[in-house]
């Protein structure tokens, strides 16, 4: 599965595409997926589903200006509107260590 980001870097508020044979169905178990960024380049990710809703964790990656991304896990709603479903950023997502040190 692919997901499709419109900048070169997500953040919140970000809306992105999602494209595969059944996406949705594919991610409601949790998948492996790419994201395809708008300067060509792209990063490995996972979407698991949390205690508080959707996750996608990114791996670090570099852009095509050469600015290294680090790994970040991300807060996301799933968006199925017309045929092309999508994913929005909603936040950064809190680790479990972050609840830790409440």
């Amino acid at each position: 599965m692919i997901l499709q980001a419109s900048h070169t870097h997500l953040y919140p508020g970000h809306r992105g595409r999602i494209s595969g044979p059944k996406p949705i169905a594919e991610v409601s178990k949790g998948c492996d997926c790419l994201v395809e960024f708008s300067d060509g380049s792209a990063a490995n990710a996972r979407i698991s589903k949390e205690k508080n809703g959707w996750q996608l964790k990114t791996c670090a990656y570099r852009t095509r200006a050469g600015t290294d991304i680090p790994e970040k896990r991300w807060s996301i709603r799933l968006e199925e509107d017309g045929s092309q479903p999508g994913f929005r950023i909603l936040g950064r997502a809190k680790s479990d260590s972050d609840h830790d040190r409440r």
